[in-house]
């Protein structure tokens, strides 16, 4: 658990079922609060704003109400989805048995966790639900996004953002690196911001400006064209391939030290600035990027969209432990 306690929604219409899970979960350590129907289930998730949802399958429509279902279930299901793709759901059911509806909730969750009533240490089976939630990949690595995401609004000096990639790029950037060092040396006493090394054992070079930084600017004529903040920032990078392409690497190189083999005959730039006004500035960033031999001039819209295309391969195609 982390310092902040983790918020759990239960959504479940039995008083007693609701009273001994909401003991179990706050002796645990966590934040609970109860929905007891689809209705305030929804509208409490979205002022709550919970780590984890444990959804009773079959509610009433509204608070009051004795028209418990399953579909109302289903519904409040598909809608917490649609609010927050990334938050895990632990579905509580009865229907153990019932392969039909099991298939259907898997399908919708993508594999996501159970609590069947008929347990016999249900107190047992609804922590390790919580538990198996919170570890999943998707959940920890749309924490990670989400932060990130903050940290981008807040327009905070650049060592920020390379110290928050340095530790959590394995999320942000997904599978297309294998090592990451921050900042390295490329030669004379340069420094870039971030070196990531590919698959294939080539680096790639990333230097990052501020968000507040406009990657283009308006002339009189209205075209768009670099603006002297990014033409400044590819031009650093510029120099840095070139010093990389020089330096020999000796007996204490950082790639000796580690073990591994960085070609730096061929490297890549990367310059991170900025945030995309509209779709002209996409437009205009691709084919800038297009015409750029060996740099890949990117915002931190990208960063965050390449993320969260991230969290949805993991979603749909992974499921355990945070560490596997």
């Amino acid at each position: 658990m982390s310092d902040a306690a983790k918020r759990i929604l239960l959504v479940e219409d039995d008083d007693q079922n609701a009273e001994d899970y909401t003991d179990w979960l706050k002796t645990a350590g966590y934040e609970v609060e109860r929905a007891r129907a689809a209705e305030d289930g929804l509208t409490l998730a979205e002022s709550f704003r919970p780590d984890v949802v444990v959804l009773d399958l079959q509610i009433p429509s509204q608070p009051g109400r004795t028209d418990e279902d399953t579909r109302f279930g289903l519904a409040t299901l598909e809608g917490l989805i649609h609010a927050d793709p990334f938050r895990p759901v632990v579905i509580a059911t009865a229907h153990k048995n019932n392969p039909e509806l099991m298939r259907e909730i898997m399908q919708r969750t993508r594999g996501g966790q159970f609590l069947f009533k008929s347990e016999r240490d249900l107190k047992g089976a609804l922590l390790r639900s919580v538990v198996l939630a919170l570890a999943s990949p998707v959940y920890v690595g749309s924490r990670a996004v989400r932060a990130f995401e903050a940290l981008v609004e807040k327009n905070e000096k650049e060592d920020k953002y390379r110290d928050f990639l340095k530790k959590n790029w394995r999320i942000l950037l997904g599978p297309k690196y294998r090592d990451c060092r921050s900042p390295h040396e490329v030669g004379r006493g340069a420094e870039v911001d971030l070196l990531f090394v590919r698959h294939d054992g080539f680096p790639d070079l990333w230097e990052l400006k501020r968000p507040d930084q406009p990657v283009f600017k308006a002339y009189n004529n209205g075209r768009l064209h670099q603006s002297e903040e990014c033409s400044r920032a590819v031009g650093q990078v510029i120099e840095y391939l070139d010093l990389a392409e020089k330096q020999p690497s000796g007996p204490n190189s950082y790639e000796v030290q580690r073990g591994i083999r960085v070609d730096l005959n061929r490297p890549r730039g990367y310059v991170v600035i900025g945030r995309r006004k509209d779709e002209r500035e996409r437009d205009r960033l691709a084919l800038e990027n297009s015409f750029l031999a060996g740099i890949t001039i990117l915002t931190y819209d990208d960063l965050l969209e390449g993320a969260r295309e991230v969290l949805t391969f993991l979603r749909d195609y992974r499921n355990g432990d945070a560490g596997t």
